[in-house]
């Protein structure tokens, strides 16, 4: 399971996009992290128990006590102490606390390199 910035995307536009803030009609941030769809999957079993409306192919926007939730399934569920799952969910939630320094949301979704999305 890998994180990656814009740079070392190597030309993978099939990739979901963290990215902070309010969405501005814009794709592939360098401040942004992306996960593969196999990476991100791992991480959505506890994204969707906290957002059940969660939207696959289209923008969701996570507030902070959402995250907190999101966070805590994710250490709390994860009962197979996965040493690799714990560094790659560590890894996102630096980057989401960081974002939250500055702004009340970050957006997910899934980015491709189309000129339209979802």
């Amino acid at each position: 399971m890998e994180i990656n910035t814009l740079e070392k995307l190597n030309g993978r536009r099939d990739v979901f996009e963290f990215m902070r803030g309010d969405f501005k009609n814009e794709h592939w941030h360098k401040s942004s992290i992306f996960l593969t769809t196999e990476a991100f999957d791992v991480l959505h079993l506890y994204i969707e128990e906290v957002l059940p409306d969660f939207n696959y192919f289209g923008p969701n926007k996570v507030n902070r006590e959402q995250w907190n939730q999101i966070a805590f399934n994710a250490i709390s569920l994860n009962n197979s102490v996965d040493i690799a799952f714990l560094r790659f969910f560590n890894s996102i939630d630096y980057w989401v606390k960081e974002n939250f320094e500055e702004h009340i949301c970050f957006l997910n979704l899934w980015s491709i390199t189309i000129s339209f999305y979802f």
